[in-house]
């Protein structure tokens, strides 16, 4: 596998912006259909993720991560934004939905990660749309 193909969420197209020779972005965007990503790859330290009339179920749980918080924002209006992550990784999420959702169904936490774990922080906007984080084995 090149660098390429672990870059960008298999399945979802994506745009990187990089700054001195660093993944600052990935977006992700669509606008009336449906995408979803899993396997290998390398987001950048901020993820951007909409869905307009459409959805997107983004996986987190084969991604090489950087070293500390990466965050992810996310807008949905009239549709879906679903992010898959590991059962022991570290997510936070804040955000507003307005006549929409926004959920996290997580299983209970073995143990408190270290501080210094690598970890997820998910800020979003539904609008009459969802916003669902989940974890799957």
């Amino acid at each position: 596998m090149d660098s390429d193909d672990v870059h960008r969420c298999p399945g979802l197209d994506g745009f990187s912006s990089e700054v001195n020779g660093e993944d600052k972005m990935t977006d992700l965007a669509l606008v009336g259909s449906s995408k979803s990503g899993k396997g290998p790859w390398r987001p950048a330290r901020k993820v951007r993720s909409v869905a307009i009339f459409g959805s997107t179920e983004t996986d987190f749980r084969q991604a090489q991560l950087p070293e500390g918080v990466t965050e992810v924002v996310m807008f949905s209006l009239f549709g879906a934004n679903d992010l898959i992550v590991t059962s022991d990784m570290p997510v936070t999420i804040t955000g507003l939905s307005l006549m929409g959702s926004r959920t996290m169904r997580r299983s209970p936490a073995k143990q408190m990660p270290p501080p210094t774990a690598k970890s997820l922080r998910v800020s979003g906007i539904s609008i009459m749309g969802r916003l669902s984080i989940k974890d799957v084995p």
